[in-house]
This record gives C-alpha cells, sequence and structure tokens, in this order.
C-alpha cells in the first residue's frame, strides 16, 4: 500500500510538473485516507513551496458536475499562484474555473490548543483576497471523478490569479458581498450575498477537519482559497474571464 501511494504520487506530480495527463489508476482508491495520502505524496514529489490550501466542490452545482459529495481541499503551490490578468497556457485536463474568495491569515489557523470555531477564524483573518481558480486533473477521463480522485489529484488545483488584498475585512464585513463573473464582458454567473457567506462558512468548517486529519495548519501570510462558483466550463484559448467582487475589486485570468 505505501509503495503503490507513493507511485501515484510522484506520477501525479510528473503529470503536473510536466503539464501532461498520465494514464493512473487513481480508481484504486479506496478511502479517504488514502486519497489525502496520495495527495500528500504528490506534494512531496512536487518539490514547491505550499502558499496556502484551496477549496472547491463547496456549492451544489459545483459538486454535481465535479461529482463529489462534499468540498474537496488541496494545497497552493507556490509556482501555481499568478498575478492578476495573467495569461494562463490551458493544459490538458483542465476542467473550468471559479471565482474563490481568498482569506489572507494573521495567526496560524487551526490553533491545536483551541477548538476550530467560526469566531477563531474571524481572529485569524486580516484580509480578504479576490481570486479566480483553475480547476483540472492530470489523469484521463475514464478515470471516475470523486471526492477520492480529486483530493488525491492535488485537489482538483491547477492555477489561481489574485487580486490585490483588501485588509481589514473579516467574514462578519462581507454579508452584502456580490460576486458577478463574466467572459469577455458577458455576465455568466451571479452569486449574492449571505448565500455567498454560508457557502464559504461551511467550507472553512469542513478545511478545519481536513488540516486536523494532516496535522496542518494555515501559517501568517497564507491563504485559505474558498471555491464560489460557479464552475465556468468553457476554458478556450483567447478568453478572458473576470470576477467582480464588488467593494474588494475584480480579478482577470485570460485564457492562452
Amino acid at each position: 500500500m505505501r509503495a503503490s501511494v507513493a507511485e501515484l504520487g510522484e506520477a501525479l506530480a510528473f503529470s503536473r510538473s510536466g503539464g501532461s495527463i498520465g494514464d493512473l489508476p487513481l480508481h484504486l482508491i479506496s478511502s479517504e485516507q488514502m486519497a489525502e495520502d496520495v495527495q500528500d505524496a504528490a506534494l512531496a514529489a512536487l518539490d514547491d513551496n505550499i502558499a496556502g490550501y484551496c477549496a472547491t466542490a463547496t456549492i451544489p452545482a459545483t459538486r454535481r458536475l465535479l461529482q463529489c459529495e462534499e468540498p474537496v481541499f488541496g494545497p497552493l503551490t507556490a509556482s501555481s499562484m499568478l498575478a492578476d490578468r495573467s495569461h494562463f497556457r490551458l493544459p490538458p485536463g483542465v476542467l473550468g474555473a471559479e471565482w474563490s474568495l481568498g482569506l489572507l491569515m494573521g495567526d496560524s489557523y487551526p490553533d491545536p490548543h483551541r477548538p476550530a470555531t467560526p469566531s477563531l477564524i474571524e481572529e485569524a483573518i486580516i484580509g480578504c483576497v479576490p481570486m479566480i481558480t483553475v480547476l483540472g486533473r492530470r489523469v484521463k477521463g475514464v478515470v471516475p471523478l470523486n471526492s477520492w480522485t480529486a483530493t488525491a489529484d492535488f485537489g482538483l488545483h491547477s492555477a489561481s490569479v489574485k487580486g490585490a488584498p483588501v485588509y481589514d475585512r473579516h467574514l462578519a464585513d462581507l454579508k452584502g458581498l456580490e460576486v458577478v463573473a463574466s467572459m469577455n464582458g458577458a455576465v455568466v454567473g451571479r452569486s449574492r450575498g449571505e448565500t455567498v457567506m454560508s457557502d464559504v462558512r461551511e467550507a472553512i468548517a469542513h478545511l478545519s477537519l481536513y488540516l486536523a486529519r494532516r496535522g496542518r495548519q494555515v501559517p501568517p501570510g497564507n491563504l485559505i482559497a474558498i471555491g464560489g462558483g460557479p464552475l465556468i466550463l468553457q476554458a478556450v484559448v483567447g478568453q478572458a474571464f473576470a470576477a467582480d467582487f464588488g467593494g474588494l475589486g475584480t480579478v482577470e485570468i485570460v485564457f492562452a
């Protein structure tokens, strides 16, 4: 089992670093624990710094598209973090893009000596960052897409663009947040107010459990990126996907 986990992780890292799709038997993953172990092995083989963690499949519509029963988590690697308005070369296996709310941490989270309550993460957040996250797979389409295979495959994370951080903003300040997603200037999705924050809070609760199982923390200066959707499937070369977060600013990615 350990050998197969290590081999799967190394193969996923090789496919990610090379921008390719591998013929990998992720369907053999038999538990959530094994899926997370494969993710750990892939991250170790990739030899990249962690800039935080991301969550996707946080809303029902995205869960249905990704065939995941609950939110999926993965690392934000330093090399996958791009500046606003970056041109991103679409690799094989891209599933689409979604807007993400980045939570900038001022303290380590979670604190192993305190219960992971909503008030605790409120204390740890020092700002918010508008983001767009590109999701993709490193395996062929014949491999079933589900929570376990998605988790093993870096939580489906391919890249993220981030806008300028807005400091001294906390979750309680974002009740009226509205996010408008557009493709080449045409609105393709809209997320409103308390629904956004409800999904964010639920994803954070799941993330706390994920980090606790792995014995991990998000250190100060790192991000927690919570995908809010909608998942835009039409990722085509030449298109510009933008997300307008109102008072938090706008972020854009151009597919190349």
